[in-house]
């Protein structure tokens, strides 16, 4: 309330005495005050919290490391990440993080759910190992007759069974037979967020963790804003989805990011359009969505799909003002290669140490350098340009990606970092949060008291009326 304008510092006393004559009146005692109350905690609340909201493998989580310019929440193509994440500020030599580990019951029914799901006749003691390992065997073989991880339901399925009983054996001596249990970084012995992040991504522990809240330094966070990361409005498991859904109508949540995918998948899927129609209903967010049309560099090789997005923006989004189009994966890793060097290989030996190893000895290409190399060649977005780029078909991707960069350098990931729209977004956003948010909540806020001061006006004005009436 610190930050409250001068004129505003007893506002919650002079809303509550509008409200105590509101109950004084026996006939106006009815009238529903929950959406001034609501406004009113928005208003003067220290926190802020923004929910980004989507369906899964929409790149909820690489947007929001975009945006803050750190890996923090863990991203990866097949993976859905069903962990509540919340991230506040912080000073920078108090950085932390507190994790919160899903119980073993909790566990237990999440494993039978999938099994249910995926049509296994028994489901499995994930204490016994022979059990697990035949279970992991299962879910291997229908990820391969289904073509891959993300490639269907069933993949998804299969691959969240994985990672669950793979962090359940990892995660064993941390985990609580009926509680969740909580621990500080420290206790893992992490001394910086950087470690601690690491280990909170990891795909099987990822699924083992009920919560995970970072405190992180990032002008983004100033003023109470709270940065909160949802499950997939699909994810493997429902109750993770619903998740979603309850943090959306929660009377604390002030801002959405609602990620859709429609620039890869080419329409809104049906938990798209119904979390959209119910967004639009909710009178607890109103105008405090902001749509971000994610993965759009994939637009730019197919021109059906450029098209199809074009006319879906135009034809359902064009009375909203905060529609942006976003790569969260070229403005993120963009702006971490803008620190590294031709001696680290514009990142290869430091960003994707961990992503190049093969199993086999030969290095592997990391998916940012295969997106940074159409980029340059098959996007279009250099042709007017300066820079002049060719991929030589004799050499690998890792030495075309090093050998572009070391001919123009930090010019062109700028200029691939602008082309991302994350810059666009984070201007965007973050002049909501710092010059527009608090007139807007006050504007809400005097919307909902306008229909109650109405009533009383004219209820004082007809009790006049009747006074005026009676003999002298």
């Amino acid at each position: 309330m610190s930050n409250l304008p001068l004129q505003c510092k007893n506002l919650k006393e002079q809303v509550e005495s509008i409200l105590q004559l509101l109950q004084q009146e026996p006939t106006l005692r009815s009238q529903d005050i929950t959406p001034v109350r609501t406004s009113l905690s928005k208003a003067i609340s220290p926190k802020f919290e923004i929910v980004f909201a989507g369906a899964f493998s929409a790149g909820k989580s690489m947007l929001i490391n975009a945006l803050l310019e750190r890996e923090l929440l863990y991203s990866a193509e097949g993976h859905a990440t069903g962990t509540e994440c919340k991230i506040e500020y912080a000073e920078v030599d108090k950085e932390r993080v507190i994790l919160t580990f899903l119980s073993e019951a909790e566990i237990r029914e999440q494993v039978a759910s999938l099994c249910q799901q995926l049509g296994f006749k028994t489901v499995p003691n994930i204490n016994q190992p022979d059990l697990i390992n035949l279970l992991r065997q299962y879910s291997e073989a229908i990820i391969q007759q289904e073509g891959g991880e993300s490639k269907s339901e069933r993949a998804k399925q299969a691959k969240a069974l994985m990672l669950l009983v793979e962090g359940y054996i990892a995660n064993r001596d941390r985990i609580n037979t009926v509680i969740n249990a909580t621990y500080p970084m420290e206790q893992f012995n992490f001394s910086n967020l950087k470690e601690a992040a690491g280990y909170a991504r990891r795909g099987s522990n990822s699924a083992v963790l009920k919560r995970i809240e970072y405190y992180c330094n990032h002008p983004l966070l100033q003023d109470g804003n709270v940065i909160i990361d949802t499950p997939g409005i699909d994810a493997p498991v429902e109750k993770d989805a619903q998740l979603t859904y309850a943090k959306i109508q929660h009377p604390d949540t002030s801002a959405v990011v609602y990620v859709l995918k429609p620039a890869a998948a080419g329409d809104m899927t049906k938990e798209e359009t119904e979390l959209l129609e119910l967004m639009r209903e909710n009178g607890g967010v109103r105008d405090r969505v902001f749509y971000i049309f994610n993965r759009i560099d994939e637009t730019w090789y197919n021109t059906q799909l450029r098209q199809r997005l074009d006319d879906l923006i135009n034809g359902q989004f064009t009375n909203s003002r905060k529609v942006y189009k976003t790569s969260g994966l070229l403005g993120f890793y963009g702006s971490q290669i803008k620190q590294t060097s031709q001696q680290d290989r514009f990142g290869l030996d430091s960003v994707f140490t961990e992503s190049i190893k093969g199993l086999d000895g030969k290095e592997e290409t990391p998916q940012f350098v295969y997106a940074f190399n159409n980029y340059c060649v098959n996007s279009g977005k250099l042709s007017s340009t300066k820079f002049r780029v060719s991929v030589n078909g004799y050499e690998t991707p890792n030495q075309n990606y090093v050998r572009i960069l070391g001919d123009w350098g930090n010019e062109l990931i700028e200029k691939l970092i602008q082309d991302s729209g994350t810059e666009e977004f984070r201007t965007a956003i973050t002049r909501y949060l710092t010059e527009e948010k608090r007139p807007q909540l006050f504007k809400n806020l005097a919307d909902d008291l306008e229909d109650i001061c109405i009533k009383l006006k004219k209820h004082y004005q007809s009790v006049q009326r009747d006074l005026d009436s009676q003999p002298q």
